[in-house]
């Protein structure tokens, strides 16, 4: 597969922040090397414009940045955002860790700044989050032996092609297709888009989930679905609920990664209803399909090294397995 998606130009919104920002920004520079100074702040809904831009321009890129999942997330992990040039820096809260910086351009100057922000909390700069694209960038402007290069398996991202989840077709996907048919065979159901109209719905059934499961693991997960939730229409939120016998058994959620991909941020079902999940993923594809044909991958997100969770991806034998990667200065 190539990229996911070719993405456009910087649009004239964003291009124009960037301009008026440096225009009434005064310099600040480390006296020494003479680095322009990172200005730290909380991530704002009014970046999203930004944000998704430059992401974009970074070409094929994993879903832990996206926007929508930086937002919903804010609360948690309190990631600190700037802006240089055509990059986003994201501060990851510990002394020298940061997202490799989003954009495109010469990442350079962002990473000395990085780096000068790390020295000067005496910690040495950690980048993650970094792509086989972004890895060979790093590459190509500090050669082979300026960071050590670590592979980061648990926050792969899982990508499929939107025709396979739609038809799931071939011997490998047979079980799939057995559990639509046991879903089927008990009792009758329907799948509605998730809209201003039954938002209310959806968030009723997400909250019985949680109090189903009882998890404590599972808190900080509620606290960003309750932000999503809250900015749904906003954040570009689209997503559906799944009925059998006039009752909800499945929720998911999805946003648009660039001109080609969807993130499915979240996808929750009742224990015990056979098949709900195979067959709500199966019925959000074929909405996103029907209603943006341009839509050609699926982006299922990491399983952060959880063994069912890595089970169940594999299971889909994704077409793509985006590795991400630690670079650490030596």
């Amino acid at each position: 597969m190539g990229r996911p998606g070719a993405c456009p130009l910087l649009t004239r919104v964003a291009q124009a922040n960037r301009d008026n920002r440096d225009q009434q920004r005064t310099k600040r520079l480390y006296p020494e090397q003479g680095v322009e100074m990172l200005e730290f702040r909380d991530i704002k809904l009014e970046d999203r414009n930004e944000v998704q831009t430059l992401i974009c321009a970074s070409g094929c890129h994993g879903a832990d940045y996206s926007f929508a999942n930086l937002y919903i997330w804010r609360k948690i992990y309190k990631p600190k955002v700037a802006f240089m040039g055509t990059r986003m820096i994201l501060d990851l809260g510990r002394p020298g860790f940061f997202a490799y910086p989003k954009g495109d351009g010469d990442p350079r100057p962002s990473i000395e700044a990085m780096r000068e922000e790390a020295h000067r909390a005496g910690a040495k700069l950690m980048m993650r989050g970094l792509t086989p694209k972004t890895l060979e960038e790093l590459k190509e402007y500090y050669g082979e032996d300026a960071f050590i290069i670590s592979e980061d398996r648990d926050n792969a991202d899982y990508i499929y092609t939107t025709e396979k989840l739609r038809y799931l077709k071939g011997r490998k996907l047979s079980s799939k297709r057995n559990h639509l048919k046991h879903f089927e065979k008990n009792g009758p159901w329907h799948y509605d888009p998730v809209t201003s109209e039954n938002l209310e719905t959806a968030r009723a059934f997400v909250e019985e989930f949680y109090k189903e499961k009882d998890d404590p693991d599972l808190a900080a997960e509620a606290v960003a679905i309750n932000e999503m939730f809250n900015n749904y229409d906003a954040l570009g939120f689209m997503g559906g609920l799944l009925y059998q016998n006039d009752q909800a058994v499945a929720f998911t959620a999805g946003t648009r990664l660039d001109q080609s991909t969807v993130d499915v941020h979240f996808e929750k079902a009742l224990p015990g209803v056979d098949g709900a999940y195979t067959m709500i993923n199966k019925c959000f594809v074929n909405m996103v399909a029907e209603e943006d044909p341009d839509i050609m991958y699926f982006n299922r997100e990491e399983d952060m090294g959880l063994p069912g969770l890595r089970k169940a991806k594999e299971s889909y034998h994704p077409d793509v397995l985006l590795m991400k990667y630690y670079a650490e200065e030596k």
